[in-house]
């Protein structure tokens, strides 16, 4: 009889040392592996953005070295937009002013937008000789006599030419009607206004001017 107790408590000593080692795992080392699983894998998702993070660092470190090529090309491209050359307002003022001296006009051509060159130099007022078949109109609208543009083009800054053709009843119609391009929200600057004696034909070349950046 005192076998089988020894045995039997042998039995349930055994079971209890398993029951610890059991809880042990269960309460200790399966959290602790867990936790050493997550974080490695922090540490692993750690090390790829910090290699995204130095691989974008080198990129702009590049994008440095090469910063006025970049700028260069940027201010290229910007040339090339034509999205900023809208000249809606300028056909619109250019048609009220029609329609205020009931005229009829003719044509309306407009170049293809260059780089601004400043102009120097003071314009003159210029008379109409009778016996001449064309005629310069108007004041302060003759193309600079000592006129040379700038060789430097100013950037960010494009310039169009507009030519007008309609005809007119008299000079002082023309005049009035020069006057009246270079009033508006728009700028607009006469560089060459002429009459023709023979048919009453006036021409005027014109320029506005378009910013291509704030």
């Amino acid at each position: 009889m005192n076998g089988v107790n020894k045995q039997f408590i042998n039995v349930i000593g055994v079971v209890l040392v398993v029951a610890v080692l059991v809880a042990g795992v269960a309460l200790i080392a399966l959290p602790m592996w867990s936790q050493a699983q997550s974080t490695d894998a922090s540490t692993q998702n750690v090390a790829q953005t910090n290699a995204m993070y130095q691989a974008q660092i080198d990129q702009l470190s590049a994008a440095e070295n090469r910063i006025d090529e970049i700028d260069s090309h940027i201010a290229a491209l910007r040339m090339e937009i034509t999205s900023f050359t809208k000249l809606d307002d300028v056909f619109e003022l250019i048609v009220e002013a029609v329609e205020k001296h009931e005229l009829i006009l003719d044509s309306v051509k407009a170049t293809d937008a260059e780089p601004f060159a400043p102009r120097v130099g003071t314009p003159t007022e210029t008379v109409a000789p009778v016996e001449s078949t064309s005629t310069d109109v108007g004041e302060d609208v003759a193309e600079p006599t000592a006129a040379e543009p700038a060789s430097d083009a100013v950037a960010g800054q494009l310039q169009v030419a507009i030519t007008i053709e309609l005809v007119v009843p008299d000079a002082a119609t023309a005049m009035a009607f020069v006057d009246d391009l270079r009033v508006g929200p728009r700028l607009l600057l006469p560089i060459d206004v002429t009459l023709s004696e023979s048919d009453n034909t006036l021409t005027v070349t014109l320029l506005t001017f378009i910013r291509t950046e704030g």
